[in-house]
């Protein structure tokens, strides 16, 4: 076995999408699906690593800030192939080689803050890690919320790994990177995110479009986020009790033979 350092994106082995004609949804649905079967475990294990580093920079940040280890969780998962051929119908079949081309969020991250402040310091814990390469785009919909209500901030990161090769009888292994997107937010905008987009998927599903639940929704958001700024007085309580442990035990009494 033999290492090398080489490109990022795993090569599929077929012919050139650009044949002289776009491919049909029936051919981009096939190489879909052939790339699922090829990189499938490869994309489960890229999750699994992506969920260690984030969890290292989750602890990482809750040491350094005085907080349990419980206010910042994390949550990795890959889209399904039956999720990824749905989001291609809806955009029309764009053409792709690479289905990161067109879909970013093959492998996605949650990051879930107990506190809104600690959104935007684990968002510079990710953008200073070594192993992850942090894009320049940000979405940030915490400072900007949709008209919808929806808060969060959405980055995308190339996640270095060990790619495995075969090449005839010789083994190789080759630097490899997949992009990810990453989804950070707070308990409140997760627990309303997960509830609207059960809501939203149904209704379009089934045609509705009712302003008058949208314009409760986006209340309803607006109303949670001004929780989130009352729950920073209880994160300065969390830190105040962390301090108070840290002091060493006083020692009062003793020196001058006093016990009690």
């Amino acid at each position: 076995m033999k290492q090398e350092h080489r490109g990022s994106c795993p090569p599929i082995q077929e012919a050139p999408m650009n044949q002289g004609r776009p491919l049909t949804p029936d051919e981009l649905k096939a190489r879909a699906i052939r790339f699922y079967e090829r990189y499938g475990k490869d994309m489960e294990q890229i999750s699994d690593l992506l969920n260690i580093r984030l969890s290292q920079l989750a602890q990482a940040y809750t040491l350094e800030n005085a907080l349990p280890q419980e206010a910042i969780t994390i949550a990795t998962r890959v889209k399904s192939l039956g999720s990824f051929l749905k989001k291609l119908e809806k955009r029309g079949w764009p053409q792709f080689y690479y289905p990161t081309e067109v879909i970013q969020d093959l492998i996605g991250a949650r990051v879930v803050c107990w506190f809104v402040d600690d959104c935007r310091g684990m968002q510079q814990f990710i953008a200073g890690s070594k192993h992850l390469t942090v894009h320049q785009e940000v979405e940030d919909y915490i400072g900007q919320p949709k008209a919808s209500g929806y808060r969060s901030i959405h980055l995308l990161a190339d996640v270095g790994y060990d790619r495995v090769q075969r090449n005839g009888l010789e083994v190789e292994i080759q630097d490899g990177s997949m992009v990810c997107e990453i989804q950070i937010r707070t308990m409140l905008q997760d627990a309303w995110g997960q509830i609207t987009h059960e809501f939203h998927y149904k209704a379009q599903t089934a045609g509705v479009n009712n302003t008058f639940y949208e314009r409760i929704l986006a209340e309803i958001a607006g109303r949670l986020s001004n929780e989130d700024a009352s729950l920073l007085t209880l994160r300065d309580a969390y830190q105040d009790l962390a301090k108070e442990q840290l002091k060493p035990p006083s020692h009062e009494g003793i020196k001058d033979g006093n016990t009690k």
